[in-house]
């Protein structure tokens, strides 16, 4: 009984209920993967704890994500159909990552992180964290007259600003092409985690919390992290020497899901995990490799033209 609750704990914890990494070893055009980052001190930190119930906050167990509030868009998004994920790979998302137990010391101990948080936040940190909020592309927004259309495509490079406002949509198509593909394959994994786990937001969990906004959609996994990891890893594969930069664009996302008290930080860590297991599923099917080429070769075109000016 002990040895089989230890495997247990194993392999709800490090890192952040991680249950199995799949395809560590693929590679890039015969160059391997840049492996994952370790885990930071403070996720890990949270990451030790007990994630197993706990029977003294045994009611915390029996909720769920609310039925109504579950959006109808939240719903139907898992209906998507993936562009490089292939149908045994989709198979196996659910497998990726599971979150602690509701009643958990782990999550006991994340609820208290975004009490203080919320204690401390500023108005500027609330400002930027509800900036963050609206940030995010989406695969169907395809009419070119959809008021959203630009914006859209031009949010797709928000992890890459840091390279400049030219490296953009309309610069680079090869690149948003390839963008608008990754995007939908992450759009699926976030709502069919969301579905499969219906874990109940931080603020079902605690009354006391005050979220800076009410989510139609489970916790589980963090969408705006997921996406921003996912495109973070991405980029560093096209622009290898700013990969500190695009991570960083991606750690102040997960940041702010935190500071606005709407995802565990468990939420956010495992999203991060799941992306690189995403770029490492991508990098199997040919036609993620062959646009991944184009946007590598597009961007190399660029730098030698010198168009920047």
């Amino acid at each position: 009984m002990h040895y089989k609750l230890s495997k247990r704990k194993t392999l709800l914890l490090l890192p952040l209920a991680i249950a199995f990494v799949i395809l560590a070893a693929f590679r890039f055009a015969g160059n391997a993967l840049h492996p994952l980052e370790p885990l930071s001190q403070h996720y890990k930190t949270l990451s030790e704890l007990n994630p197993l119930p706990d029977n003294s906050r045994a009611w915390m167990d029996t909720i769920r994500y609310p039925w109504a509030e579950y959006g109808k868009g939240a719903q139907g998004n898992t209906l998507w159909r993936t562009m490089y994920l292939s149908a045994a790979l989709e198979a196996m998302l659910p497998g990726l990552a599971t979150p602690p137990a509701n009643s958990s010391d782990q999550t006991r101990a994340e609820l208290d992180y975004l009490l203080r948080l919320q204690q401390n936040r500023t108005p500027q940190e609330v400002a930027r964290a509800q900036y963050i909020a609206n940030i995010g592309s989406w695969p169907n927004i395809l009419n070119p007259e959809d008021p959203d259309y630009k914006e859209n495509r031009k949010q797709l490079f928000y992890i890459a600003s840091p390279v400049g406002e030219w490296y953009n949509d309309q610069n680079f198509p090869a690149t948003t092409e390839l963008l608008l593909n990754c995007i939908q394959d992450i759009r699926v994994t976030e709502f069919r985690l969301k579905w499969h786990f219906k874990r109940a937001r931080p603020y079902h969990l605690e009354p006391a919390l005050q979220p800076l906004a009410r989510i139609s959609s489970p916790s589980f996994a963090s969408g705006h992290s997921l996406w921003a990891f996912s495109e973070a890893f991405l980029f560093a594969e096209i622009i290898p020497e700013r990969r500190a930069d695009f991570l960083k664009m991606a750690e102040e996302v997960r940041w702010s899901r935190e500071l606005m008290g709407i995802h565990y930080p468990s939420d956010n860590e495992a999203s991060r995990v799941i992306s690189w297991n995403l770029l490492s599923a991508w990098s199997k099917n040919p036609a993620f490799m062959e646009a991944l080429q184009k946007a590598r070769k597009e961007w190399k075109d660029w730098n030698k033209s010198d168009q920047r000016k």
